[in-house]
């Protein structure tokens, strides 16, 4: 008759953790008095990481015992797939393939991380500028120009008025791309230096026609 006492399995299920991360994703479980010859990782063909593991309990016939099975991620590399037992917790890593797509986003990503302070360099360029012309604009009422000379310094503010807009459509076709809202500011300032042009031409055209009516009036009592 045998002798040998039958071996009595005690099942558990283990705590088990997902931590992903942008190049792997990394399986922990928890396995408390389990050694690395003691668990056993296979991946099947259908894509399932099958994870087991048995140890006897003290020094009668009594084992512990667990199965889990995890599918794993459509983009895991399953021949970079690797486990690590380390202070009770089995680690089992699972690296991400890099994609074509992933490889152009990143390239993108640079690209853009590198064109950027040139890009905030031109706006605080242009945004510069409009503060000049702004202030121009702002002090031009304070001047008073030479009656004789009148008619041909309304067409040279005129042109100068249209020159800037010009201008500043030219730029903003450039920066409308890169920064809208610094686009809608620098369209409030041109449109702010246009009215207080206007408003310098209608104060010289008063002037004129003052002086023009002191003249006659002058005449008139001589």
């Amino acid at each position: 008759m045998d002798s040998t006492p039958t071996q009595v399995y005690e099942d558990f299920v283990p705590s088990t953790k997902l931590v992903q991360e942008e190049h792997f994703d990394t399986l922990h479980l928890t396995l408390p008095g389990f050694k690395k010859e003691e668990l056993r990782v296979e991946l099947n063909k259908t894509g399932i990481l099958k994870i087991s593991g048995q140890r006897p309990v003290g020094m009668s016939n009594k084992w512990r015992r667990f199965q889990k099975e995890f599918p794993v991620a459509v983009n895991c590399d399953r021949s970079k797939i690797s486990a690590k037992l380390e202070n009770g917790i089995l680690h089992v890593k699972q690296p991400k393939m890099i994609t074509s797509a992933a490889k152009k986003d990143n390239k993108l990503i640079a690209t853009l991380a590198e064109t950027t302070p040139a890009a905030n360099r031109q706006t605080t360029t242009l945004r510069d500028e409009f503060s000049k012309q702004d202030n121009a604009g702002t002090n031009t009422p304070a001047k008073e120009e030479p009656k004789t000379n009148s008619p041909k310094n309304s067409e040279q503010t005129e042109a100068k008025s249209s020159s800037s807009s010009s201008s500043y459509s030219e730029s903003t076709d450039d920066e409308a791309i890169g920064n809208v809202s610094c686009l809608a500011a620098n369209m409030k300032k041109t449109r702010k230096v246009m009215k207080m042009s206007l408003v310098a031409l209608s104060v010289l055209g008063i002037g004129l026609y003052v002086a023009n009516v002191m003249k006659s009036a002058n005449e008139a009592e001589e």
